[in-house]
């Protein structure tokens, strides 16, 4: 095939060079590619999408063959090997499994009505995305990829619908970690910068597409600069930070700044509100909850669990499982434990 190219551009080349081609050339040139492509593998089941951003399900291992037949193709294989062996060190990773295990019967409107919605919100009105044991390596990544796919999916709803929108909102718990400030002149931006970029455009674009876009954060100065500027309305907690008290007096007039000299004192739960959704900044008390929907966010009671007695004299206990934490860490089963047992008693001398 390379040859065949290469007789394709030779011919065509010259002092005043023209690319036009024959439909029996493109059809030659079609059928050569079908050969390369099944030589390294492919099936005739495989269809290429004209947008190289369709969602199309895929395999670590079809991944992995296809980089091997596109670097051996243009001759570059011994360029990509350190690449190769960190995608496998990576499909290998059993905290990866979730991602990158094989899903079967998985289709693409089952995970849009899943994470999105379905009609009328029947399968439940929230969804909650567990990122805490993500590895690091591809945490912003796959953040990146669910913000994109959540845009798009409401942008062709709009499409569909004759200009009618989904209202959907998108929250970002500890959103520092997603929408971190970055430089614009780094010539090489790291995935997190990637990721802060989607996120910049849902709060500059997603509005009339009916997705909102709600970030909580309690460093606010790391946050992006276009972000910031795109909200609307702000609930302010405690913030001790130098830095970040100095952003947040930026955002009200001259006038209403003394309102946030209470800042490093508040109480828990409890804020200053301003912005769209107040008039003037106001200091507002949140809701209690119940102790089974209240987070898990108290301060650890040092004194309690060290003295072992709580405030009213009764005791505390503190157990610690560190073989059950070790076997959930390491991804131990029962069928491994139950193996290990029973190796460990044939091991044991025999005894009279």
């Amino acid at each position: 095939m390379r040859n065949k190219l290469t007789a394709l551009l030779d011919a065509r080349s010259g002092q005043y060079p023209t690319y036009d081609f024959t439909h029996s050339e493109v059809d030659e040139l079609v059928g050569l590619m079908q050969a390369a492509h099944s030589a390294f593998g492919g099936s005739d089941t495989d269809i290429l999408p004209i947008d190289a951003d369709v969602p199309r399900p895929f395999t670590g291992d079809q991944l992995l063959r296809s980089i091997e037949a596109t670097a051996e193709l243009i001759g570059v294989s011994e360029y990509v090997e350190t690449m190769l062996m960190r995608i496998r060190t990576l499909l290998s990773d059993s905290r990866m499994k979730v991602v990158s295990g094989d899903a079967n019967g998985l289709a693409l409107d089952d995970w849009l009505r899943n994470y999105i919605g379905d009609n009328q919100a029947s399968n439940g009105s929230v969804t909650v995305i567990d990122l805490s044991l993500v590895p690091a390596e591809v945490v912003h990544i796959i953040t990146d990829v669910i913000a994109r796919m959540t845009l798009e999916s409401l942008q062709r709803y709009r499409k569909l619908n004759h200009g009618k929108t989904l209202p959907t909102v998108l929250v970002m718990e500890e959103a520092h970690t997603f929408i971190k400030r970055y430089k614009d002149d780094a010539e090489n931006q790291n995935s997190a910068a990637i990721c802060c970029q989607v996120f910049e455009k849902i709060a500059r674009e997603g509005r009339k597409f009916g997705l909102g876009l709600v970030i909580s954060s309690q460093r606010p100065s790391e946050l992006s600069p276009t972000v910031l500027s795109q909200c609307n309305s702000y609930l302010l907690h405690r913030i001790s930070n130098d830095r970040d008290q100095e952003l947040v007096h930026k955002l009200v007039p001259d006038n209403l700044r003394g309102l946030l000299r209470d800042l490093p004192s508040l109480p828990s739960r409890h804020a200053i509100l301003m912005g769209w959704a107040s008039e003037l900044p106001v200091l507002v008390q949140m809701n209690a909850l119940s102790e089974a929907h209240r987070p898990k966010s108290d301060d650890p009671d040092f004194w309690a669990v060290w003295s072992g007695k709580d405030n009213k004299g009764e005791a505390v206990e503190r157990t610690v499982n560190w073989k059950k934490i070790a076997d959930d860490w390491q991804q131990v089963s029962s069928e491994d434990k139950q193996l290990n047992s029973e190796q460990e008693v044939a091991n044991e001398p025999a005894t009279e």
